[in-house]
């Protein structure tokens, strides 16, 4: 008789079988036989249920799909296994994962981790696999002359192996992407190899799909009709694959997967209920203490984005100022240095060329780089701002910096219509969180309420 753990090994790799078939209510269903041998809280059953999160993928369920993926890795890190083959691929996957969800500041560190243990491993598919991920990323990001030679790489090696030729699909089609984007008539070669793996397999993904609208307007404007129709009704076969994969998938999983998981956490909690009764009426004293700070919450939170509305209404007012807004900040220093009456002429003169320039404005200025370009040092500076700016060195920073973003604000309607974070850029951060806490700060209200205010939207 064969031990559980052996038979959830079987299925699973049955299921995985049956995933790069594209059959995807059978591996489904593996997978699921699979867990019912697996011991919970193991190895194998963190590893199945990262194999049902990229059947989540195909149906696009991308924050399901990284929940089971980034389990699967937590648990292979916490119990030690990060020199295993599992491992590596669990990065892999991760780094998939990430591509079509078009995160690829997390897509490029998985890959980057993943080529760190392939180092150990040597594996050719899963190094393979890793540069064509890495080389989609390049692609994405627009450097297609480094793309190219990645992806060339990534589909010679996938074709050692007849058992890749998904991947080879896949490399194929970003390759002719980015001949396509290149100007290069060659990218037709490499769009019919996809098309001519996804008529013999009749495994295809919403990435592949994207072949045929490109074929189908190259042949439209070289008058090609014949295969514009060709191609037309490849995709309409295509979309039909897609449709019908989709339509099982989603009920199978549902009614297999995500239906019974949700009865037996019911189950689990009717049971948790019925045997400790009283803990619901803790739960219903909770629930109405959470619900009164929630009402006051609102209540406070409403004074304060009226407050919010009310300090940029007064703000787009020609009669107030930029340099006229009162800064809410701390007591200025305390004298460490004294500095003569020349130095202090000295350093007031330069700090106005420094206002006029409008210095402020680079992200790179700070109290050591301005005190070296003065001639002077920290000290010096730090006091000299503190005598004749009434602020410290930061204070007086960010004072220029949301005074003249203000007023570009009010003249400049193009840059109402940018980002946040775009505003930020031009004010001078580095990023949306410290402009808008200076903002806040400086003016009482928020970048966005003043931006409406401006806009006339009293909403």
């Amino acid at each position: 008789m064969q031990s559980p753990e052996y038979l959830s090994k079987a299925y699973r790799n049955k299921g995985v079988y049956y995933y790069y078939g594209a059959e995807y209510s059978k591996s489904l269903d593996n997978y699921l036989i699979a867990k019912g041998y697996a011991k919970k809280g193991s190895e194998i059953y963190y590893n199945i249920n990262s194999c049902i999160g990229l059947l989540k993928l195909e149906l696009e369920d991308y924050p399901e799909a990284l929940k089971l993926l980034l389990s699967y890795r937590e648990y292979l890190e916490k119990n030690g296994l990060t020199n295993s083959i599992n491992y590596e691929k669990c990065l892999y996957n991760l780094a998939y994962a990430y591509h079509v969800s078009n995160k690829m500041d997390s897509s490029n560190y998985y890959v980057k981790r993943g080529f760190e243990q392939n180092l150990k491993s040597k594996d050719k598919d899963l190094y393979a696999s890793l540069s064509l991920v890495s080389g989609i990323n390049i692609f994405k990001q627009g450097d297609y002359n480094r793309a190219l030679p990645i992806l060339d790489e990534a589909s010679k090696l996938f074709k050692q192996n007849p058992n890749n030729v998904q991947n080879i699909a896949l490399a194929e089609y970003y390759i002719g992407k980015v001949l396509y984007h290149t100007n290069n008539a060659k990218f037709l070669n490499s769009f019919e190899k996809v098309d001519s793996i996804i008529t013999k397999t009749k495994n295809v993904s919403y990435e592949l799909r994207n072949t045929y609208p490109i074929l189908i307007d190259h042949y439209k404007k070289t008058g090609d009709k014949e295969k514009q129709l060709f191609y037309i009704e490849h995709l309409l076969s295509v979309d039909s694959i897609l449709s019908k994969n989709n339509k099982v998938l989603t009920t199978e999983i549902n009614k297999k997967y995500d239906t019974p998981l949700l009865l037996k956490e019911k189950e689990v909690l009717i049971s948790d209920l019925s045997s400790k009764n009283y803990t619901l009426f803790w739960i219903l004293g909770i629930a109405g203490g959470v619900m009164i700070y929630l009402i006051y919450v609102y209540k406070e939170n409403k004074k304060k984005l009226k407050n919010y509305q009310s300090k940029a209404d007064l703000l787009t007012e020609d009669s107030v100022a930029p340099d006229s807004i009162e800064i809410v900040e701390p007591q200025k220093e305390k004298p460490k240095v004294t500095l003569s009456n020349a130095k202090l002429e000295q350093l007031s003169r330069q700090l106005n060329e420094f206002e006029i320039e409008k210095r402020f404005l680079d992200k790179k200025i700070n109290l050591e780089l301005l005190s070296k370009e003065f001639n002077t040092n920290r000290a010096y500076l730090s006091r000299s701002v503190n005598e004749l700016k009434g602020q410290n060195f930061s204070q007086y920073l960010n004072a220029l910096r949301i005074q003249y973003i203000v007023n570009e604000l009010k003249t400049n309607k193009n840059l109402q219509k940018l980002t946040i974070a775009a505003i930020a850029d031009e004010a001078g951060y580095n990023n949306v969180e410290s402009f808008t806490n200076a903002f806040k700060k400086i003016t009482d209200t928020l970048p966005s309420y003043f931006i409406k205010a401006l806009q006339g939207d009293k909403k």
